[in-house]
């Protein structure tokens, strides 16, 4: 077994290291190297093989990226642990060591955004050299021979490998979600259209295994003291919203998002057909899925609905049939599908989003996205058209400006009509620019005059940050 310790030493470290890192990046925010190197693998790809990677792989990208980062850095480990003990048989441990944590340095330093901190980046390095030296220790009070007997060592050993099991389960639990997050998606549309399809309107899901399928015959909305048939839903008043809809797992100048007319009676209407207690300040939801939600009564407005119908026909099943909540200003997950209870309570109970790590409030950002041009095309110099979508929730846009010299000046854009106090907003600029290559932004302001934030911070947990950038090769 001496001639595999330097093996075993490195896998069962790195699985470790890793393991520890995951976790620490659940619940501390740290930084997490699979994802840092992937960051900087697609900052290293030319950028005509990562479109097509985006293209072939679509929603599967990330997942696959992140667990082929998570599978390559635990074999690197492993691999670097022979090496090393090869190179330097009487202090291999010191040297990996060290290695390990100049290149995750190195990594934490180049893959920084403004999101992380730097205690969490000395943290993640701590964590990934520190694994070594410990595991080496274990490794060589379960292979050498000494006073400890063997029971002693049978239960260490035990717990060793269970350990590393462990932490081989957790990576697995955390890649898995990823993966039925993303396979439980569907992109939204980019065509240029006030009213989005139906069939082009982005789809988030929790439910991997399938969305649940309602009779609207049986179906019941369940309330305090009373419920309400499908029929007697359709028969309240209904009010007509054109609302656009927008996941709080949108990336930049991503797709999750669309807009549409939606139909159905105003949750007041609703609440009105029950007793709401004098104690109460938060209204909970719950859906045939199991999923759950909250949202405080002080919040709502006439234009808050429970839809039936989105773009004058009943909603389809994957976008919640027979009814589902409809909130101005909210991120998709505080609109629950396939409602069937409502009732009260005078505390907060955080939905299935939000015991994830998601923010309770899921106020829509401000975002903007440039369309046209395709990102990385090659045109001719001199006449060049621009347009996008500018979004801000209940807030509105005021302006849209694009700049193409590194932020130095902007370049204010065309406004189309406003379509609806709560749909997104197109934008478009025509312009002459030189020959060469350029980095194109766009940034919104919203309706109460707030410049949309530049630095760049991911989805997780608020929404995401940072303004959308496309290249241009101008000849």
């Amino acid at each position: 077994m001496a001639r595999q310790r330097p093996l075993i030493v490195g896998l069962s470290a790195g699985t470790l290291a890793l393991g520890a890192d995951y976790l620490a990046h659940a619940l501390f925010a740290i930084p997490l190297l699979p994802e840092q190197a992937g960051y900087l693998l697609l900052k290293l790809l030319p950028l005509s093989t990562f479109a097509n990677l985006l293209k072939l792989l679509g929603v599967l990208a990330r997942p696959l990226l992140l667990v082929g980062a998570t599978v390559v850095i635990i074999a690197v480990y492993g691999a670097a642990s022979m090496l090393m003990a090869r190179l330097f048989p009487r202090a291999y441990v010191l040297v990996l060591t060290a290695a390990t944590a100049l290149v995750s340095t190195i990594v934490a330093i180049v893959a920084f955004s403004p999101s992380d901190s730097s205690l969490g980046a000395v943290v993640e390095v701590v964590l990934l050299a520190g694994m070594v030296p410990l595991v080496d220790r274990v490794v060589r009070g379960l292979t050498t021979s000494g006073p400890v007997s063997e029971d002693r060592r049978i239960l260490m050993r035990n717990i060793f490998y269970g350990a590393v099991g462990l932490a081989l389960l957790g990576i697995g639990y955390v890649n898995v979600r990823r993966f039925a997050t993303a396979l439980a998606m569907k992109e939204g549309s980019r065509t240029p259209t006030e009213i989005t399809p139906v069939s082009d309107f982005y789809v988030v899901s929790k439910n991997i295994g399938g969305d649940p399928v309602v009779d609207a015959s049986t179906w019941r909305l369940n309330l305090p003291g009373r419920s309400l048939t499908y029929d007697e839903l359709l028969a309240l008043p209904s009010h007509e919203l054109e609302l656009t809809l927008e996941c709080i797992s949108n990336e930049i100048g991503g797709t999750l998002i669309s807009n549409g007319s939606w139909k159905g009676p105003r949750v007041s209407d609703v609440l009105a057909l029950t007793s709401v207690p004098s104690n109460a300040s938060w209204m909970l939801m719950e859906s045939a899925d199991g999923y759950t939600e909250s949202f405080q009564l002080r919040d709502l407005t006439a234009d808050h609905l429970l839809a039936t119908q989105l773009n004058g026909a009943p909603l389809t099943s994957m976008h919640g049939f027979p009814a589902r909540f409809i909130f101005p200003g909210r991120y998709g997950m505080k609109q629950p599908k396939w409602v069937t209870r409502i009732s009260f309570s005078a505390s907060d109970k955080p939905g299935y989003w939000e015991n994830n790590g998601w923010d309770e409030r899921a106020i829509v950002k401000t975002m903007s996205r440039i369309d046209r041009p395709s990102d990385g095309v090659a045109l001719a110099a001199g006449s060049v058209q621009f347009g996008g979508i500018a979004f801000a929730g209940s807030r509105r846009i005021s302006g849209v400006e694009l700049s193409w010299d590194g932020g130095r000046s902007w370049q204010a854009a065309d406004l189309q009509a406003e379509f609806s106090p709560y749909a997104w907003r197109f934008w478009q600029l025509s312009t002459s620019i030189a020959a060469g290559h350029y980095n194109v932004k766009v940034r919104a302001r919203d309706g109460e005059g707030t410049l949309q934030p530049s630095q760049s911070a991911p989805t997780l947990p608020n929404g995401a940050d940072g303004y959308h950038t496309i290249t241009l090769d101008l000849a």
